[in-house]
């Protein structure tokens, strides 16, 4: 008699912090392949593709600065005041990061769109934003990698982390699904040919 294969169990259900790494795990794999253009571009040797940049941060815009800081400010950051003020400093500086991301993400934008174009000196600010913003976004990062994570897995507790499970497994990746692997890496592979 010929026997089935078994059905392997259940996984159970990713919480915050696991779609929260492989979220960040994205977000540094998009800006590594962003920051590796900078130097082609200050030495004058490329011209950004404009479409693919205009892509690449046009996902940096809606997955990160409408879903991704959103849910870390309502949800977990709040969990993590409601617990301790040890947290505070570092909150404070990353809710003003995720508050003047946007307007950052316009800047880069613009100067994009200069190039187009454009002679070296547009080239020039382009890179010169590019290498500000990529580095400065991965420095955050890494500040909610190796600060808050660590605090949040300290001080919360199984019922505090209930509603921001809920809440990060809501929304996830809207185009490229977690971790660094996803489709996106196609057009990072690209961006990073293109350097």
């Amino acid at each position: 008699m010929r026997r089935l294969p078994a059905i392997p169990p259940p996984r159970p259900p990713l919480t915050a912090l696991d779609i929260i790494d492989g979220e960040h795990r994205s977000l540094a794999a998009v800006l590594d392949a962003l920051g590796r253009y900078v130097e082609p571009l200050r030495q004058h040797r490329v011209r950004p593709d404009c479409d693919v940049f205009a892509t690449i941060l046009a996902y940096i815009e809606t997955f990160a600065d409408r879903f991704h800081h959103p849910k870390e400010d309502e949800f977990l950051f709040r969990a993590l005041r409601g617990r301790t003020r040890e947290a505070d400093p570092v909150l404070r500086r990353l809710q003003h990061e995720h508050a003047v991301g946007p307007a950052e993400l316009e800047a880069l934008k613009g100067a994009l769109l200069r190039t187009r174009g454009g002679g070296e000196r547009d080239l020039d600010e382009f890179a010169f934003r590019l290498e500000a913003y990529a580095r400065g976004q991965a420095e955050h990062l890494r500040v909610e990698d190796d600060l808050v994570v660590p605090m949040a897995r300290r001080f919360l507790t199984p019922r505090d982390w209930e509603p921001i499970d809920a809440a990060f497994r809501a929304h996830r990746d809207p185009f490229f699904g977690i971790g660094a692997n996803g489709p996106i890496g196609g057009l990072m592979r690209r961006a990073v040919a293109l350097a």
